[in-house]
């Protein structure tokens, strides 16, 4: 197998790995929904490949899914930064997206970090994170490994296309994030009130996958 164009992976690395996005992607290029055990027998490799590969970060789960439907208890709710739109798809809510990649200077700092660029499907909104709170006020939002606005790059994680979750916070009842602590641990919104989940049904591509977790303010 040939390494990814712009992939970390170095053809020593690549050849003996196998591409399983057949296995996991459904037609319309949403990934399929598996019980996290699923993901449990693939080997790390490739699912570390597909994951590059598709710009893919957090892994949809049935667990996953099941808790966020019990979290949302029938109230109206959407997702932010939805990228490929696998959390809303399967959670059956509106996705949105500032679908920010599409900038040209974006996808060059992409490339230049040897980073593949979301091909944005249609069913994902383009709107900005808080414009979209505004438009259809929900009572809950969703977002899995988003970054967070500042006008600099700081040190938790930012860029000023980010999205300005405090903000979000203010005009919701319920904000759900879904992360990882080497990653979003450091996220300003982090210092108001929150409850921090751990369960080993929350898959993704981190390097330290015992520290993916779920953050949930309730106003």
């Amino acid at each position: 197998m040939k390494s990814p164009k712009n992939s970390p992976f170095t053809i020593l690395d690549a050849k003996n790995l196998i591409d399983v996005s057949q296995e996991l992607l459904l037609p319309n290029g949403k990934m399929k929904l598996f019980p996290a055990a699923f993901y449990d027998t693939i080997d790390k490799g490739n699912l570390r490949l597909f994951c590059y590969s598709y710009a893919r970060y957090g892994i949809p789960t049935t667990e996953l899914i099941d808790f966020l439907i019990q979290k949302i208890d029938g109230r109206s709710a959407i997702e932010i930064g939805s990228g490929h739109g696998d959390l809303g798809y399967h959670l059956n809510i509106k996705m949105s997206d500032s679908k920010i990649q599409k900038n040209p200077e974006v996808q060059e700092s992409y490339r230049a970090m040897k980073q593949p660029i979301i091909d944005y499907p249609d069913d994902v909104e383009e709107i900005d994170a808080l414009d979209a709170v505004e438009k259809y006020k929900p009572s809950v939002v969703v977002a899995s490994w988003v970054t967070t606005y500042a006008p600099h790059v700081m040190p938790y994680g930012s860029n000023p296309h980010g999205i300005k979750e405090t903000k979000i916070l203010d005009k919701i009842e319920t904000f759900i994030i879904v992360g990882n602590n080497d990653l979003h641990g450091d996220k300003p919104i982090r210092k108001l009130p929150h409850l921090e989940i751990y369960e080993p049904w929350i898959k993704s591509r981190a390097t330290n996958p015992e520290n993916n977790r779920i953050y949930i303010w309730d106003r």
